[in-house]
């Protein structure tokens, strides 16, 4: 491979679905390489508050950060980009894709969404310029102009085929790592992906009652091993039937390790011990889902591309996936309603017990 500091940076950029990670990543780019040429495709209130202020507002552990921007929602402004950070809703991946094709050029395309879509994707992008990803970092519009980032993470990105060039996966790394952002790099970035979708799968399941997934759903012992447990347990079944090999990645965002820790917090004396930890400074930073925001916007969510991933890979490989589908229902119920009326924590753990009519699944590993 070349060394890094051999390779044309990039000089434009345009993130297409300029929410709240694409806005990070851009606007932290911009933020520390102003020579940088930074669009941020975005749209609603969202877009007209960036393109009346010039700007963009970032909040985290930095404080505040207003850094010039340049936001539209015009196809055209896409043309001559060097790297194009793709961060639509999972659910419009098509038809924005195709929406922007033309604008594509040479472009190296990066993926970062919930969800698995590359199949997708590779309909409308070369398949020597297609990377995706996922990232752990967190983070939320909280009005119109202004993200904050919530939590910090890792994001691995890697190429969908060996036809991308191994120089480009490194001019991309370096890139996106511009942002102060950890950005890492992985060959086997399908176990990746699916690495975050089993922990999305009971993230999402919190939002059924709006709970603070870290801070109070894994620490109610009901919820833990009635809800998360076997969704976990499910998804990491169907994945084995799949022959879909997961890739580990760092920390606890590590599927496996945050397994172990779900089971550690079953012994005698811990839970109490963290609840005690977490009410002082190890309280851990809340996590806003994707699926809570739209659900709060009235919007559709992308359940049926995480949750509803596992479902459906259950279904191909004639195998029953049954609290991955409760996820899904319940979720599609919460769009339907005409309020914001989520369930009771209680109300969810009874939904999960109810299943398959046990009473208990302490048992799952």
């Amino acid at each position: 491979m070349p060394s890094i500091s051999r390779m044309k940076p990039s000089k434009k950029i345009s993130v297409i679905g300029a929410g709240s990670i694409g806005s990070m990543f851009g606007g932290l780019i911009k933020f520390h390489c102003p020579e940088m040429e930074v669009v941020l495709i975005a749209r609603g209130e969202h877009c007209r508050a960036m393109q009346d202020r010039g700007s963009l507002e970032l909040r985290g552990d930095w404080g505040h950060r207003e850094v010039p921007i340049t936001a539209s929602s015009d196809p055209a402004d896409v043309i001559g980009s060097d790297l194009i950070l793709f961060t639509v809703k999972t659910q419009d991946t098509k038809s924005t894709a195709s929406q922007f094709v033309d604008s594509f050029g040479d472009a190296v395309v990066v993926s970062l969404q919930n969800g698995i879509n590359q199949h997708r994707l590779s309909e409308f992008v070369r398949a020597d310029r297609l990377m995706v990803g996922m990232t752990s970092t967190n983070m939320e519009i909280v009005q119109p102009g202004v993200v904050a980032c919530k939590r910090v993470g890792t994001s691995t990105i890697g190429p969908v085929s060996y036809e991308v060039p191994s120089s480009l996966v490194l001019q991309t790394q370096e890139t996106l790592a511009a942002s102060q952002l950890p950005v890492e790099v992985s060959d086997s970035i399908l176990g990746v992906q699916y690495n975050k979708l089993l922990l999305n799968t009971m993230g999402y399941a919190s939002v059924l009652s709006a709970t603070d997934f870290l801070n109070e759903g894994i620490f109610d012992r009901d919820w833990r091993n009635e809800v998360a447990m076997p969704i976990l347990s499910e998804g990491l079944r169907v994945l084995d039937a799949a022959q879909i090999p997961l890739q580990r990645v760092s920390g606890m965002n590590d599927v496996f390790r945050f397994r172990r820790f779900l089971q550690t917090l079953n012994l005698p004396g811990v839970q109490r011990g963290g609840r005690l930890l977490l009410r002082g400074p190890l309280k851990l930073p809340s996590i806003v889902y994707s699926v809570y925001q739209d659900l709060m916007r009235n919007r559709p969510t992308e359940i049926d591309f995480v949750n509803g991933e596992i479902v459906r890979l259950a279904t191909a490989h004639s195998i029953d996936a049954p609290y991955n589908a409760e996820v899904v229902r319940v979720v599609h119920e919460l769009e339907a309603a005409a309020d914001h009326q989520f369930l009771t924590r209680d109300q969810v753990v009874q939904r999960f017990v109810n299943v398959d009519g046990q009473v208990s699944r302490l048992s799952h590993p």
